[in-house]
């Protein structure tokens, strides 16, 4: 113990400088320490001075000591943990001065120090809202936490009490802490400490709890507590679960959610999150939609420390099997504590994959598929498309229309599965040509392709993807040329033809698609307007009616006949048949109704039976018709040929080129032979009628048809005439006679344009009875015991006597006597006679003999009949 100072000084007690006046500190004012200042009079420097703070229960060394000052005062610094160790009671307090060796304390010094009125409350930090659910608490204990509070220090120590309720309704007190210690952490970042999970399970569920915590700043001082707390105490296994979102998908106002195909190209995923996770839950998500592939349990995990939320990848083939299809989701939480939970579940429509390739045919021109040019199958591809797996069943097949215009389809894939090279590749297979060519020419067929995504090989659950349109052109149409089938290959006898004949027009890949145009080309190089035809796939031929004017009209001719074949996409030509027509036969022969008798060859024309016109008749009695080949506007020719009386050949034209008329048709054609015209014959001469008719109305001859010629013998009155006319008929078969043989004798001459026979009688007739005779002709043609009158003109022509006597002799015998002619001027003989025979000599004769005198002239000898 220090010696007392020998002068005691007068030492006043230290003042606490923050305190007030009546000794109290509000010990918030001393949160970075407080100052006591020491004051005494006579305070020298060289005093040592030690303030004596009450230290007890504290492991704090004393406050440091300071010399005095001259001033009389100095401040001693008092640190936090010092004030704590005195919160909420009195700390009383003094300081000793040491002066040469010698101590003397002051009076005692005292303050009382608040306790902090910011107290924190004692908090547990899963407690929410009034309530600790201890099913939240992911198996884990409580955590009691305590602010960092006013004061604390680490000498200092925790009690916790908890008041509770069994099961029982029976109170329970615990004391899960006491005399806890505080670390340097707890004074950074609070007091933290886990209540043990177990002390509180026990308890009742929704029942009371209250806690309180309290602090001891030291050892010397009680407890002081924070402000408690008073909680609801959950401890009944309870969680509340989200339903699981699907993280590609929308939410529509009137469908709910949807997920679109084509996000989830690569996976869709599921996310789970509810309140409460926890590390050592386990959570187990599960996609239910088309069994098998459709639906998944997906791998369960566990979350870690920290997350609020899991990400579960869906593979896209789950995806791939629900297209068009509702899919659920839900998860089960499977906690620490071994209770099991199932969330609500999330209710998806997965839509149907949409962006998926076209198909497509390698040969095809853009949207045109043409056979022309390529030779073997065509090759459908597709594109290798999302979500496409090895071993996916593959449809393709083709819609169209056949030729027929009946629907028609086939099958390319059926069910194949999808190839690890067609995976990679895309898929290609060949389209078989022959069915190709049973699709109807120029027309649309559509390319399907469709892939089942649901692990089945089904194709009405497959996916069709969009459907390609083509127009197809088949192979250029091969045609043979046409065929008429009344003809025996290219040769139509014209009576089967009568009615008219049909053109049949057959090829092959015929359809009623295309329009069928006939030509029947005239030799004229018009072509008979024909109405266009479709064609048809049954009977597999088209017919056109050739009219019989058309058939007719080719009579004798060649006719070429081809064929256009016209469709949507193309014009073919076919070969063409030269089709040669005969010429028509069961002809009619004309027939003269005149003669005798009728309608018969070889039958007489005797005018001497008929007066008038005779007439011609072109008409057959086996047919309605006046031939059966005649046409309205054919063109006839008529023609009657015989012997002039010169000898000459001659033709009587009844018709040239004349128009057949519907009258012709119907009543027969009738054609009159004028009688002048049948006069100009010779008596007896054969008659040829013949009727020539061009069938087509030609007016070339050379192309008329000929009938059967018709031959009559002309008979008429007979009529002989002999003028000397040397343009005539000259002589007309009179010769000179013994009675002329001198070259001189009956010489030609004319006179006003008449010709004559000069006769002096150069020849010296001495004969009565062979050299008489001057001009004879022999009628061979004269009919017997018919009656002629045989004249001529004579007169005598010189005056020299004697005078000529003329005689008309007929077979021998005298018919006109021997007649003086006297005159110069002419006179006629004449005589009739009455042939006994068919030949018949008939003379003129100059009885009166000798060179002198007789001269005559002679003409116009005339036998006719009477």
């Amino acid at each position: 113990m220090p010696k007392s100072l020998p002068n005691a000084l007068d030492l006043p007690k230290p003042e606490l400088r923050e305190a007030d006046e009546n000794g109290s500190v509000d010990s918030l004012k001393l949160l970075n320490g407080g100052n006591v200042s020491v004051r005494y009079d006579d305070m020298q420097t060289t005093d040592l001075i030690t303030l004596n703070w009450p230290l007890a229960g504290s492991p704090y060394p004393p406050i440091e000591p300071q010399n005095g000052d001259e001033a009389g005062c100095i401040n001693f610094y008092i640190p936090p943990e010092y004030i704590a160790l005195w919160l909420d009671t009195y700390a009383l307090f003094t300081y000793t001065v040491t002066r040469n060796g010698e101590s003397q304390t002051s009076l005692q010094g005292g303050v009382r120090i608040s306790l902090p009125s910011n107290l924190p409350q004692a908090q547990i930090l899963e407690a929410f809202d009034g309530k600790l659910d201890l099913s939240l608490l992911c198996c884990n204990d409580p955590i009691l936490y305590i602010p960092p509070w006013a004061f604390a220090g680490k000498i200092q120590t925790i009690n916790c009490y908890i008041s509770g309720f069994y099961p029982d309704d029976t109170q329970a007190k615990l004391y899960p802490f006491k005399d806890a210690e505080v670390t340097d952490e707890d004074l950074r970042l609070g007091w933290r400490r886990a209540i043990p999970r177990a002390l509180l399970q026990q308890l009742k569920h929704n029942s009371g709890l209250y806690l309180l915590a309290s602090v001891r700043y030291s050892e010397a001082v009680p407890y002081r507590s924070f402000d408690s707390l008073s909680l609801t105490l959950l401890t009944d296994p309870n969680l509340k679960l989200s339903p699981p979102e699907l993280k590609e998908a929308v939410h529509t106002e009137f469908d709910g959610w949807l997920v679109n195909p084509i996000n989830t190209v690569n996976g869709a995923h599921i996310v789970v999150a509810y309140e409460g996770m926890c590390s050592g839950d386990t959570v187990c998500p599960t996609l239910t939609g088309t069994p098998g592939p459709g639906t998944v349990e997906l791998e369960c995990r566990q979350p870690v420390e920290g997350e609020t939320s899991l990400v579960f990848a869906v593979p896209p083939s789950v995806i791939r099997a629900n297209f068009e299809q509702a899919i659920t989701l839900t998860y089960n939480v499977t906690r620490c504590d071994g209770s099991h939970w199932s969330s609500p579940e999330r209710h998806v429509k997965v839509l149907g994959i949409t962006g998926l390739p076209k198909p497509g045919i390698e040969q095809a021109t853009g949207d045109r598929v043409d056979l022309n040019t390529f030779g073997d199958d065509a090759t459908a591809v597709a594109p290798i498309w999302h979500y496409a797996m090895e071993q996916d069943c593959c449809w393709v097949w083709v819609t169209g229309t056949r030729e027929d215009g009946s629907s028609y389809l086939f099958y390319v894939l059926e069910g194949k599965p999808l190839t690890a090279a067609w995976l990679r590749d895309g898929v290609d297979t060949p389209i078989a040509r022959t069915k190709l060519q049973k699709l109807a020419d120029c027309s649309e067929f559509n390319l399907h392709f469709a892939a089942n995504f649901n692990g089945r090989c089904d194709l009405d659950t497959a996916v069709e993807f969009p459907v390609v349109t083509f127009s197809i052109e088949q192979e250029a149409l091969i045609l043979p040329p046409p065929r008429v089938c009344e003809a025996v290959g290219d040769q139509l006898t014209l009576w089967n033809g009568r009615d008219g004949v049909t053109v049949r027009v057959e090829y092959e890949r015929i359809s009623p698609n295309q329009m069928i145009d006939v030509q029947w080309l005239k030799t004229d190089g018009t072509s008979l307007p024909l109405t266009s035809k479709p064609g048809n796939s049954d009977p597999g031929y088209v017919d056109f009616a050739i009219p019989r004017e058309a058939v007719i009209h080719g009579a004798g001719k060649t006719i070429l006949i081809n064929y256009t074949v016209t469709s949507a996409c193309k014009m073919a030509p076919s070969k063409t048949l030269a089709l040669k027509v005969s010429v028509p036969t069961r002809l009619p022969t004309p027939m003269v109704p005149e003669a005798t008798p009728p309608a018969t060859q070889g039958a007489i024309l005797d005018l001497r039976t008929f007066s008038g016109d005779a007439q011609i008749i072109v008409n057959d009695e086996n047919f309605d018709k006046v031939w059966w080949f005649s046409l309205e506007g054919q063109k006839g020719w008529l023609e009657c040929t015989g012997t002039k009386e010169d000898g000459s050949s001659h033709t009587v034209r009844v018709m040239t080129g004349q128009l057949i008329t519907l009258s012709d048709m119907n009543n027969g054609l009738k054609r009159v032979l004028a009688r002048s015209d049948l006069e100009a014959f010779r008596n007896k001469t054969p008659l040829a009628i013949v009727f020539k008719v061009t069938t087509d109305g030609s007016p070339d001859v050379s192309e008329a048809i000929e009938f059967p010629l018709l031959e009559l013998t002309l008979r008429k009155r007979f009529r002989d005439v002999t003028d000397f006319d040397p343009n005539k008929k000259d002589w007309n078969g009179w010769q000179k006679g013994a009675g002329a043989t001198d070259p001189r004798d009956l010489v030609l001459k004319e006179a006003g344009g008449q010709y004559y026979l000069f006769d002096w009688g150069y020849t010296n007739t001495q004969d009565l009875a062979t050299q008489r005779e001057k001009l004879f002709k022999v009628f061979s043609d004269l009919e017997i015991g018919r009656t002629y009158e045989f004249s001529a003109d004579v007169r005598d022509n010189s005056g020299a006597r004697p005078l000529p006597r003329i005689a008309l002799v007929a077979s021998g015998q005298e018919i006109v006597a021997p007649t003086l002619l006297d005159t110069r001027v002419w006179r006629t003989l004449k005589s009739v006679f009455t042939a006994s025979s068919s030949t018949v000599r008939l003379s003129v004769d100059n009885v009166q003999l000798g060179l002198g005198g007789n001269d005559f002239d002679v003409t116009l000898l005339v036998v006719e009949e009477v």
